[in-house]
């Protein structure tokens, strides 16, 4: 959640009220609590880049860890906020609304940097990755990285929709193994637990829904809506509360320990 097209100007407070929502209906965080908790137990401060609305920040501070929540976006330090003061963690959590590289961070005993890829791209050929060497020179004792673990997962159902309203296929994208090949090319040799979890997006009915892919595919005419209420129709389940878009993911937690 950090610059680049998940920076300032792509987490507005309509997306960040949807991503709330579906944190609630994910099983994400406790799947990568589950790899990191044990790991962590003689740690202390912990840097999260790319915190968002607090997924992971919160229930680590609620375990008696002081986390400094990095994220550019105001919106979703906003809600990071109101959630912590809500469970009385605020003493616990130091915010900083700024990408990386923008402020200057002291150095903590472990680094998180939960689905931000964009940091995790090279500059330029020559550079294999700026981020992967400062996160590694910064943390005292540990550096969790966790990306997606499929590149030919499918997003918000794009394989079907891209062709469908812009003919054209959805790219696959490079997964976890290309951060692994270049932390290995730098004498990193680390560690990678796959994890399995749902991440459901809820929403009070299609109206709702069909907004949501409009927005998040960047529709801004009527001209797609009777193809997306059709498409999302036949897609969408019903709840309690409304609908549900299912989806099942998979991530690698890439792990490893400083040498100190």
């Amino acid at each position: 959640m950090e610059k680049n097209k998940k920076g300032k100007g792509f987490w507005n407070k309509l997306k960040v009220d949807w991503y709330k929502k579906g944190v609630k209906f994910s099983g994400m965080d406790k799947a990568i609590l589950r790899v990191i908790r044990p790991l962590v137990k003689d740690t202390q401060t912990i840097l999260d880049v790319g915190a968002g609305t607090g997924m992971l920040s919160i229930p680590l501070a609620k375990s008696g860890k002081i986390v400094t929540a990095l994220d550019s976006s105001a919106n979703m330090l906003a809600v990071l906020k109101e959630e912590a003061k809500k469970k009385k963690l605020s003493s616990k959590i130091r915010t900083i609304n700024a990408p990386w590289g923008e402020r200057k961070i002291k150095a903590h005993d472990t680094i998180i940097c939960a689905n931000v890829p964009e940091l995790l791209k090279p500059n330029d050929k020559e550079d294999k990755n700026n981020f992967l060497s400062e996160v590694n020179n910064l943390a005292k004792k540990s550096v969790f990285l966790i990306l997606g673990a499929d590149p030919l997962a499918d997003k918000f159902y794009y394989k079907e929709l891209m062709p469908l309203i812009f003919s054209k296929e959805f790219r696959a994208k490079s997964d976890y193994l290309l951060t692994y090949t270049r932390l290995h090319e730098q004498g990193i040799f680390a560690n990678v637990n796959i994890i399995e979890y749902d991440f459901d997006q809820p929403f009070k009915d299609l109206e709702e829904a069909i907004l949501f892919w409009k927005e998040y595919m960047g529709i801004v005419t009527e001209e797609h809506d009777e193809t997306l209420r059709k498409f999302l129709e036949k897609k969408l389940v019903k709840s309690k509360n409304g609908l549900l878009a299912k989806f099942h993911k998979k991530s690698a937690v890439i792990w490893w320990k400083k040498n100190n």
